[in-house]
């Protein structure tokens, strides 16, 4: 695994976590001022996603794992992540299929648009 990979891999299982926590701060920083998320929940922009974290709250309880994951750099200054996503709480578990669309900036890779797709 190259070291673009390790990085965008940790990264992503950064996001997972941030998104299990409702932590904010980890959108603010990495995602790019023209991110935009999509999924069964339509799509939305970086400020209704920075909106709904600030809003919400974490479950101590809720994993988020991604399985099977494939990094696609698109030259040096992109790459795609793609990879099955499980999330899990007590006894419930949801799993989509999800990719994230990563920019090389001055400030190191951030986040430009997110998928998911329910299984």
């Amino acid at each position: 695994m190259s070291d673009i990979e390790k990085t965008l891999v940790e990264i992503e299982q950064r996001m997972l976590d941030a998104d299990a926590a409702y932590d904010e701060r980890f959108f603010e920083e990495y995602c790019a001022d023209d991110f935009v998320a999509m999924g069964n929940y339509g799509i939305v922009s970086r400020q209704q996603v920075l909106d709904m974290y600030a809003k919400g709250s974490g479950n101590p309880d809720r994993r988020n794992q991604a399985h099977d994951v494939v990094v696609k750099p698109l030259g040096d200054v992109g790459a795609v992540v793609a990879y099955k996503l499980t999330s899990t709480t007590g006894d419930e578990t949801s799993s989509w299929y999800a990719s994230t669309v990563y920019r090389q900036t001055p400030d190191g890779w951030r986040v430009v648009l997110l998928h998911q797709t329910p299984m």
